[in-house]
């Protein structure tokens, strides 16, 4: 998955004299507009889908087209991002968005379920790059002690939409139609291209072209190949915890949404989600971006998820709706405590030269591991009967999984020492 590196940021220049608008600022403004625009459109179609067709299958599809493209384009979009300059590929990315939510509007309107679905699978192709291209040009511009803060302020952002995102696509497909959550997708795009388009080069950008004029660079034509035994053991350690998250309660949204819908309505359903995003945003403020050890970080974050699945079990009592604010916030927060401690991690031992395939890889395995719980955690479920003790079970093997994989050797991360 990626090479150690031998420091953190040692093979990318620091961005000298860069301030921090064209260091990471205006990355963080496209950023969020693209999040925004994805998260208002992703509940808005599959709802559009369910109204038009009456049939769940079809909403099924629909969401299922949004996860293959990112699985099977993963190692494509890697490359590209590690070959070409990756503010290039997030400005395509971008553009091609935009035009594909055009085409997506005209598949709409006719009805075309067919054209829905393809365009759908490639938004999602497409955005396979785009998102390895954001993570590789923080690598670029930022040195290793700016990475973490500002990592965790990009996590609070996507906290923030995945609340905000959902409440404007259906509000604006209840009030106007789904075409006005299209549009809004496609503005996002255009106006992430628009201000991606205002930063400067990177360092590095600046010393490889400066190396080409002077005859002292060929161009790159063969990418070293990333290596499983080069792997940090540190770096493979979280990998595999972070995997044993999504594998084992990937599928908490879904039993939670399920048990607070049968139990207290829709209501409590759509109040858990905004939650969760508010659980994300404060576990980014307060944990990810405060302190610096990672394997503790994401340990804790485990804790927090089985804190959560138990007071899921406990729900059905006579303080519900209580249970929907600790499930979702304290769900949204052991999330990116895993998910955000993890990313440092992977910024900080990746090499520059590998970090697109290496974000790619990682993004495109999360999702298939998520898929899988997905369905093997809720069939369990239904085959028991009892769907919430399940996902208790679940969140104790996590548990288990990742103090096995990251205690023994907190110890050594603190004295700062490889191993």
């Amino acid at each position: 998955m990626t090479p150690k590196a031998p420091a953190a940021t040692a093979d990318v220049p620091v961005q000298a004299g860069f301030n921090p608008w064209q260091k990471w600022r205006i990355l963080f403004l496209a950023n969020a507009c693209s999040l925004l625009g994805n998260y208002t459109q992703n509940l808005a179609l599959p709802l559009w889908v369910l109204s038009v067709t009456g049939s769940y299958t079809a909403t099924g599809i629909t969401f299922a087209v949004g996860t293959l493209p990112v699985v099977l384009c993963a190692p494509i979009a890697g490359r590209i991002v590690d070959r070409y300059d990756r503010l290039h590929v997030f400005i395509t990315c971008e553009v091609l968005s935009a035009l594909l939510v055009l085409i997506l509007v005209v598949g709409v309107r006719a009805e075309n379920l067919a054209v829905v679905y393809v365009i759908s699978a490639l938004l999602k192709a497409v955005g396979s790059a785009s998102v390895p291209a954001v993570q590789a040009m923080l690598k670029e511009r930022l040195s290793a002690e700016e990475a973490r803060p500002v990592i965790a302020k990009f996590e609070v952002v996507f906290g923030a939409t995945m609340s905000l995102g959902p409440l404007i696509g259906a509000a604006l497909s209840t009030g106007i139609g789904i075409e006005a959550a299209l549009w809004v997708n496609l503005a996002s795009f255009v106006v992430s291209g628009l201000l991606a388009m205002l930063l400067r080069p990177s360092a590095a950008k600046i010393k490889k072209s400066r190396l080409a004029r002077s005859g002292d660079d060929r161009p790159q034509t063969r990418l070293e190949p990333v290596r499983l035994r080069s792997i940090a053991p540190q770096l493979r350690r979280v990998a595999l915890a972070e995997a044993s998250y999504f594998l084992f309660l990937g599928s908490e949204v879904v039993i939670a949404l399920a048990v607070f819908q049968q139990t207290l309505g829709v209501a409590a359903a759509a109040v858990y989600q905004t939650l969760t995003g508010i659980g994300w945003i404060v576990g980014s403020y307060l944990v990810v971006r405060r302190f610096n050890r990672q394997p503790l970080i994401i340990w804790m974050g485990a804790v927090v998820s089985i804190v959560a699945a138990v007071a899921l079990v406990l729900s059905g009592r006579s303080w519900s709706w209580a249970a929907v604010v600790v499930v979702g916030i304290l769900g949204g927060a052991g999330n990116v405590m895993i998910a955000g401690a993890a990313t440092v991690v992977y910024q900080a031992l990746t090499s520059n030269d590998a970090i697109g395939r290496v974000f790619a890889l990682r993004r495109a395995m999360l999702n298939l591991l998520m898929t899988a719980s997905y369905v093997a955690i809720p069939f369990i479920g239904d085959l028991t009967n009892h769907p919430a003790p399940v996902l208790l079970v679940a969140g104790a093997l996590n548990l288990i999984t990742t103090t096995l994989l990251l205690l023994p050797h907190y110890r050594a991360s603190m004295d700062g020492k490889s191993d």
